[in-house]
């Protein structure tokens, strides 16, 4: 049951770090946050599944999103940062969604997956299925430890103030993700790296 203590890491860290448009972290997130971003239709409302300090629902400005997180630091800061009319921020706990069944058209869990052990893993898909309307789109990134990924992981661990090697408790590729998913009542209709 490992765990890794989000309390040290600054309000607004990714945020600031994904504002900075130089380094490795800042391409990465610029990168993943796009990529995820042309997934999501204009229309319908969206849940991102721990969205810290809200950078990633602030690319959107007409569209409803909510965002999720454990850190009540990151929360706040999302919330003075990022929220309006149409994007709120929520705290959660035990990893138990604040929504009602079948109300989200997309969610995203954006490399978060690979910070929880393998029952809140579970937890998370799980909660994300029952929130998800039928034929919505659940999108899921983190890092496939069968690439190229544990090489940059050690650079950014080597030359950043955050240090990946704590936090990425479950290290996860192809059919260790396939296994999560499928277990939990989601079609995959795409697995990629």
């Amino acid at each position: 049951k490992k765990t890794y203590n989000y309390d040290h890491i600054s309000p607004g860290y990714y945020d600031i770090i994904y504002k900075k448009k130089s380094g490795i972290q800042s391409a990465w997130h610029g990168l993943k946050f796009n990529f995820v971003k042309k997934q999501i239709k204009q229309k319908g409302v969206h849940l991102d599944v721990g969205c810290g300090p809200g950078t990633f629902i602030g690319m959107f400005k007409s569209k409803i999103c909510k965002g999720l997180d454990i850190s009540k630091k990151q929360i706040n800061y999302a919330k003075k940062t990022y929220q309006t009319r149409n994007n709120k921020f929520y705290l959660v706990k035990n990893n138990k969604f604040p929504f009602k069944s079948n109300y989200f058209d997309t969610i995203s869990i954006i490399e978060l997956i690979e910070h929880l052990n393998r029952k809140s893993i579970n937890r998370i898909i799980s909660e994300s299925f029952r929130v998800l309307k039928k034929n919505g789109l659940l999108i899921i990134t983190t890092p496939n430890y069968n690439s190229l990924w544990p090489i940059l992981e050690m650079l950014v661990n080597k030359f950043t103030k955050v240090s990946y090697e704590e936090q990425h408790i479950t290290k996860l590729n192809k059919t260790k993700l396939n296994k999560f998913i499928s277990k939990n009542k989601f079609k995959i209709i795409r697995l990629g790296s």
